[in-house]
């Protein structure tokens, strides 16, 4: 079970997806502020005091202490600036709204493409691989190495759940299974007879869960659809049920009739995907498939989004959706560094991708607020008041603090239950 553990192994991947994430937003407006030939002061990942700094030409290069945000001091940027800090003819508030409005919608941009090219990376690796099960039935068929079931007697399987539907309606009799190598290509076709497992929790004393069944009643178990078995055994009391221990024993224990739960199975783990965006969790795809479910997810991630945000202001939404801050971004990168890199590097565009968005919004002090006034003055032809614009970014960052703070506190009471 993973959890929030602080290792040196999730200290490093938090700060590491905070600083890529940042570092590539801010990015975006520094390259566009410099081609558009705006003055950029100082280009700064993190916030509070510095660690390290550095003047080159007209722009300091800033690592600070807190690394939860970044920014982009471009000179002129309120238009209230006194000089020499106005930046003369290249302060922000003198360029082109068009120019203006590049800077301001770049460091968002970045962030999806960021998005989609991590998204593109974890698609081409591909998933986790299905195994086949020691001492299963395919492995009794001659099955070895990474293999995927991709039919059952000319049935196609797309998941798990279809593989043990139509495994369970042959009612344990041979199948021919067909299968293609995970790496993709080599196909195959085997004829297999599956095995009796136990899946139920109701025998006393317990039989393991996918324990495999030996016998019932001293006879080899009927191949019969599961529902079905405890009707076609002889007899009205209760069943003997008869298992393989792990060490290769066998017990029997007595089971009511009613209580018998037992699946055929092949002995196939089918693979679980992708645990943040099942999307992504398949075979390694070639680079061209892979640019396009790459960046397909970002925009149906923002989908999703906007679906979760409807959703939590709502009345009656789910307990388990909620709004995370840094905390629970910290949680959660603390349990993918244990989960894996395709977890990871999932989690990093999924995070990149909502930073981008939230930035985008025309919420006062953000770029997307800064955004929206440009585009006003598009409208307008002229410039709103500055005292007007910055009184409303300083209320934006009111409220901002305040969000901070309240999804601060939900992050930690969850983390402490």
């Amino acid at each position: 079970m993973y959890g929030f553990t602080l290792t040196w192994q999730s200290v490093g991947g938090i700060i590491l997806m905070l600083l890529v994430v940042i570092a590539i937003h801010e990015l975006g407006h520094f390259v566009v502020a410099k081609r558009s030939g705006i003055m950029v002061q100082e280009f700064s990942i993190g916030f509070g005091p510095r660690l390290a700094s550095r003047m080159r030409g007209e722009t300091r290069y800033s690592l600070r202490l807190l690394p939860l945000g970044g920014y982009v001091r471009l000179a002129g940027m309120s238009g209230m600036e006194a000089p020499p800090d106005d930046g003369g003819e290249r302060a922000f508030s003198k360029a082109s709204n068009g120019r203006k409005a590049a800077t301001l919608a770049a460091g968002g941009i970045m962030n999806m493409l960021l998005a989609g090219a991590l998204f593109t990376g974890v698609a081409v690796v591909g998933g986790p691989s299905p195994q086949i099960e020691s001492g299963g039935a395919l492995q009794g068929a001659g099955v070895r190495g990474q293999w995927q079931v991709v039919a059952v007697d000319g049935q196609p399987t797309s998941g798990l759940t279809d593989l043990r539907s139509e495994i369970q309606a042959r009612g344990g009799r041979t199948l021919r299974v067909e299968l293609r190598a995970w790496s993709g290509g080599a196909t195959r076709t085997v004829q297999v007879t599956p095995q009796l497992h136990w899946v139920g929790t109701a025998a006393k004393p317990a039989i393991p869960i996918e324990a495999r069944v030996v016998s019932i009643d001293g006879a080899l178990p009927p191949r019969t659809r599961p529902t079905k078995m405890a009707a076609a055994v002889p007899g009205t009391g209760a069943l003997r049920v008869t298992y393989r221990t792990q060490s290769g024993g066998l017990r029997t224990v007595s089971v009511q009739r009613s209580q018998l739960q037992v699946q055929w199975l092949v002995g196939y783990i089918a693979s679980e995907g992708n645990l943040l965006v099942p999307s992504l969790g398949g075979p390694p795809m070639p680079i061209y498939q892979a640019l396009g479910v790459g960046f397909y997810t970002v925009p149906s991630q923002i989908g999703a989004t906007f679906v979760n945000l409807w959703r939590l202001v709502s009345p009656h939404h789910p307990s388990d959706l909620r709004l995370s801050g840094p905390v629970g971004i910290a949680e959660e990168t603390s349990e993918a560094t244990q989960i894996g890199p395709t977890t990871y590097l999932t989690l990093m565009g999924l995070i990149s991708v909502n930073l981008g968005l939230f930035n985008l919004l025309p919420i006062p002090f953000l770029d997307g607020g800064r955004l929206f006034f440009v585009l006003l003055e598009m409208v307008r032809r002229r410039r709103i008041n500055p005292r007007v614009e910055a009184a409303v970014h300083a209320v934006g960052l009111a409220l901002i603090g305040m969000l901070f703070i309240y999804v601060t506190y939900g992050d930690i009471s969850q983390l402490s239950r």
